[in-house]
C-alpha cells in the first residue's frame, strides 16, 4: 500500500515560512514509511546543497525537532526562514553545512534567534 502526503512549494535555501503553507501537490510514500511519522515534501529552490540536492528537486521530510550530527535537516532560523543543510553538532553550538560558506550558531544564538530543527530529510527525488 501507499500513502500520500502534502507537497509544499517552498524555497529551502532561505524560505519565508509562509511559503510552506502553500500546498501545490501531493507526493506518495509507502505505507511502512508513512507509519513511522508525519511527513511533508518541499521543493528545493537555490543551489546551496548542489551537487547532491539541486534546485527543483523534491525532498521528503519527516517532522522532528532534532537530528543526529551529520544528517540533512530543514532548519528554521529567526522564526521565519527555513533552510536545508547538513547539521553538525559541537559542544558549543551547531554548524549548518551547505556546499559553500557554512553557518555557525553558538548555543546562546540557537536560543536567542532561535534556530530550530523542523524535520529530517529522508529522501531526495531529483528532477530529470
Amino acid at each position: 500500500g501507499c500513502a500520500f502526503f502534502q507537497h509544499f512549494r517552498s524555497v529551502t535555501a532561505g524560505i519565508p515560512i509562509e511559503a510552506i503553507q502553500d500546498i501545490i501537490d501531493y507526493e506518495e510514500i509507502d505505507a511502512a514509511t508513512a507509519a513511522k511519522g508525519e511527513y511533508f515534501a518541499l521543493q528545493v529552490k537555490g543551489s546551496s546543497m548542489e551537487p547532491r540536492i539541486c534546485e527543483g528537486d523534491i525532498v521528503i521530510v519527516r517532522k522532528q525537532d532534532d537530528v543526529e550530527s551529520g544528517e540533512i535537516a530543514i532548519v528554521m532560523v529567526n522564526g521565519d526562514n527555513a533552510t536545508i543543510k547538513r547539521l553538525l553538532k559541537y559542544e558549543d553550538g551547531i554548524r549548518l553545512m551547505p556546499a559553500y560558506e557554512p553557518l555557525y550558531f553558538t548555543n546562546d544564538e540557537i536560543l536567542e534567534k532561535p534556530v530550530k530543527v523542523i524535520g529530517k530529510v529522508i529522501e531526495n527525488r531529483q528532477k530529470y
